[in-house]
């Protein structure tokens, strides 16, 4: 039978910190996704395959679901792992993430957890220099949970695309020299796990004029650093954005998520700095969550033009 998640089977409360870790299996390991990015569990043998010979390494092919043609990796070959023989516990992962819809084989279904970001290890730096394709892991009821970056995996598989898109979403930065100069003067902080996207939005930012930029991987490191920014600002009786214009944060992140983060900053700083949500989990219940928390915006990624276009807005770049 197939799961439908399109509507939320169940909902969380914004800025608790709470994720639903959706567990699967490649061979016998343990990987798990934010149920967010699932739409629906569908049976493999349920689906007709349209196999492609000139498909990137790990991607089957297409299938259609409800009369789209949706592009299907199988997982265990694009890692490289051990074939799991057995057929019949075989899922597809249809997942919606960064305006695209895409369906994932994996082994099988275990359940989904309720955990929050706390759980969630970050992957030890020396073992993330060759393992980029994942962005934490959960130890739970004695098994290692591998959280699996997907959006850095779907780059990957296309990367001219990504290019692309990438590039498209650049050349619709307004490169003014006037506008340039005026971001060039704001102090913005960049909230990120994923190496990719940090990459990313580092390189967008730049191009539009935002060179003063600082850069963190988790929401609670940039908590501490907005803190001790407060407190400098206390000590020298100086104002706060004389030391930090604007934040930029994603929402999924291992020990502190974005929503929270979000959350956290309202609460804890006496000053209205601006915060933009860039995910790729932006949807119309998700923009409720955002706004609910107090951010002064939200952007898909990787529409880096949509995001400076929400950061000029937030700093009145436009209009100053």
């Amino acid at each position: 039978m197939e799961k439908s998640l399109e509507n939320g089977d169940i909902l969380l409360e914004s800025g608790t910190n709470e994720v639903e870790i959706a567990e699967f299996f490649l061979g016998s390991q343990s990987y798990g996704v934010n149920v967010a990015k699932i739409k629906e569990f569908v049976p493999y043998n349920a689906v007709s395959i349209t196999r492609d010979l000139n498909a990137p390494r790990g991607m089957v092919g297409v299938f259609m679901l409800r009369g789209d043609l949706i592009p299907l990796i199988d997982l265990n070959v694009f890692l490289n792992l051990t074939r799991q023989d057995s057929s019949d516990r075989k899922v597809i992962l249809v997942t919606e993430f960064n305006n695209m819809i895409t369906g994932f084989v994996v082994d099988g279904i275990n359940q989904i957890h309720r955990l929050t970001w706390e759980d969630l290890k970050i992957i030890n730096p020396v073992m993330k220099q060759h393992t980029d394709r994942l962005t934490g892991s959960v130890h739970h009821q004695d098994s290692d949970i591998l959280i699996l970056d997907l959006e850095h995996i779907i780059s990957e598989i296309f990367p001219v695309q990504t290019a692309l898109k990438h590039e498209a979403f650049e050349k619709k930065i307004d490169t003014k020299p006037s506008i340039i100069e005026k971001r060039a003067n704001k102090k913005i902080l960049v909230v990120d796990d994923s190496s990719i996207a940090r990459e990313s939005i580092h390189r967008g930012l730049h191009t539009a004029g935002y060179v003063a930029i600082k850069i963190l991987d988790n929401g609670t490191a940039a908590m501490e650093y907005i803190e001790k920014l407060t407190e400098q600002s206390k000590t020298h009786k100086q104002p706060f954005n004389n030391y930090l214009n604007l934040i930029v944060t994603d929402i999924e992140m291992p020990q502190m998520d974005g929503l929270t983060l979000c959350k956290k900053v309202r609460e804890r700083v006496n000053v209205e700095i601006p915060i933009i949500i860039f995910s790729s989990l932006i949807t119309e219940q998700m923009t409720l969550k955002c706004k609910s928390v107090g951010a002064s915006g939200y952007a898909t990624k990787p529409n880096i033009g949509q995001l400076v276009e929400r950061m000029d807005s937030a700093l009145n770049i436009i209009n100053e």
